[in-house]
């Protein structure tokens, strides 16, 4: 575990871990913190993690893994957010720069970000109406559509997919798809976490999106977790 006064001789990587939107309860968290987690998903984040780090995932242009996010499933209380917290922060911390792909003259603003999927879906509401222009580059960046490359987020955790599917609307449904479908198309990652299982993905947020999860996500559950809470 690290305090952000670790870094205050480091100000780019400070400036990182103020701007993820991390929340203050696990703040400071990496993956040698989340020592209740099952071995076999650790070993799994162990791969896909080191993958990233040599720089095969963020816009590897040609590569198979080009995009490559991470699905974690399990019922509440299991960890899904504290590991997706503890992969970005270790990230923020730790990487070499070309890790998260290419830079505008090696400039990188935000490139690890924290949201839950209703987050996600009030600042697009917001774009529907008056809205500043942060809103507006926050939202691109979350796509990785920005102009300019440096407001791309690397990275996006979008947490808690599923709590609301059941009253889930169709717009919101696209949406969905819509901001998984355009991170992957862009060579960037997206972590997920779901209390709905892969299997269900297509009964709950519909077929293409059932069978693009498949595609784009390593699956990891951690259903087989005692209850953390």
């Amino acid at each position: 575990m690290f305090e952000l006064k670790d870094f205050d001789t480091k100000v780019r990587r400070r400036s990182w871990l103020q701007t993820a939107n991390i929340p203050k309860n696990r703040f400071g968290w990496t993956l040698s913190d989340c020592t209740d987690t099952p071995k076999t998903a650790l070993e799994a984040i162990s791969d896909w993690f080191e993958a990233m780090r040599e720089g095969q995932i963020i816009q590897n242009i040609g590569d198979p893994s080009c995009g490559l996010g991470i699905l974690f499933y399990g019922e509440p209380g299991r960890g899904k957010t504290t590991l997706a917290l503890s992969i970005i922060q270790e990230m923020i911390t730790t990487f070499p720069l070309e890790a998260f792909g290419p830079t505008n003259n090696g400039v990188l603003i935000r490139p690890c970000y924290f949201a839950t999927f209703n987050d996600v879906l009030d600042l697009k509401g917001k774009l529907m109406e008056e809205h500043t222009e942060s809103e507006e580059t926050l939202y691109l960046g979350m796509l990785g559509d920005c102009k300019d490359p440096a407001y791309n987020i690397r990275v996006l955790v979008i947490d808690d997919v599923g709590k609301e599917h059941t009253s889930l609307s169709g717009w919101q449904r696209n949406m969905l798809h819509h901001v998984l479908r355009t991170r992957f198309n862009n060579g960037l990652s997206t972590i997920v976490t779901s209390n709905i299982s892969r299997d269900n993905w297509a009964a709950s947020y519909g077929d293409a999106t059932g069978s693009f999860v498949k595609e784009a996500f390593l699956y990891i559950p951690v259903d087989g977790n005692k209850d953390l809470r």
